[in-house]
């Protein structure tokens, strides 16, 4: 007689439906799980599509596959057209001392346009309104896909509290300042070539 195959424990539509809780333990535990949590970023293609995997934060294995993870900025713009910028700071492991916006990675279960009020209060203390927030672009570099978002606020910098071991310094600078700042390799790379001309008609220079 033909050797019967063992009956499969569970079925397909049940291990889907594991597998869908599982992920959902793991993105309500990033939500809930203070500092420690920000530890997992979902896993995008070449398209910015999700591909259902996680990873660690900085996992080079991941990197290496030529995937990517989602990350946010945002140009906050105040009533005399300048923008705010923020000094990174000098412990940072990825261009320290540099001149940036603020933004970060997105954490699993969170969207992008969360993890601007979020980055925006843990670095330097600010409130955003999430419903403020105009989202311009769109665009990848390296090994993340950057949703970018503009603001039109007006902070009070000297209100502000940083985040020591993320931010230095910040200013208030025009266009034109930024682009200097870049063309001296005194601003963080591969942002402002994306969307300069976004802000520049934003401003209306």
């Amino acid at each position: 007689m033909p050797e019967e195959l063992p009956t499969p424990k569970k079925s397909l539509k049940q291990l889907e439906k594991e597998n869908k809780r599982n992920l959902k333990k793991v993105e309500m535990k990033n939500i809930n799980g203070g500092n420690n949590a920000m530890e997992l970023w979902e896993v995008l293609d070449d398209n910015g599509n999700p591909t259902g995997e996680i990873m660690k934060k900085y996992d080079q294995k991941v990197f290496d596959r030529g995937l990517y993870h989602l990350g946010a900025d945002v140009w906050i713009i105040n009533s005399d057209n300048k923008i705010l910028i923020q000094k990174r700071a000098k412990q940072k492991k990825l261009e320290p001392n540099v001149w940036a916006m603020t933004g970060g990675s997105v954490i699993l279960g969170e969207k992008s346009i969360n993890t601007i009020v979020r980055e925006a209060k843990e670095e330097l203390n600010i409130d955003i309104n999430a419903d403020n927030l105009k989202l311009i672009t769109k665009f990848k570099t390296g090994n993340v896909w950057i949703d970018t978002y503009i603001l039109r606020c007006d902070y009070d910098i000297y209100k502000m509290k940083f985040q020591e071991d993320e931010v230095s310094d910040v200013k208030w600078a025009t266009w034109t300042e930024i682009n200097d700042l870049v063309n001296s390799g005194k601003f963080i790379k591969h942002r402002w070539e994306f969307v300069s001309k976004f802000l520049k008609e934003e401003i209306q220079l």
